[in-house]
């Protein structure tokens, strides 16, 4: 639809996401990945990894797809 798009998931789940934009016709679905768990970290702890993404999020929403 031409509206970007990132996906973000912690390193366990790259697999997954990877197969699935495939199998949903997206597989230049730009991914940024974050370290797992996010389950009974601290609020500031999960800020600090939203924060550490940040450039990558930014980077997936303006780049063009290879």
């Amino acid at each position: 639809m031409g509206i970007p798009t990132v996906t973000i998931c912690t390193d366990a789940f790259v697999g997954l996401a990877r197969e699935e934009s495939k199998n949903l016709g997206m597989p230049e679905l730009p991914l940024v990945i974050i370290a797992h768990p996010l389950g009974g970290e601290s609020p500031e702890a999960i800020i600090a990894r939203a924060e550490g993404a940040l450039d990558q999020v930014v980077l997936g929403l303006t780049e063009k797809p290879h």
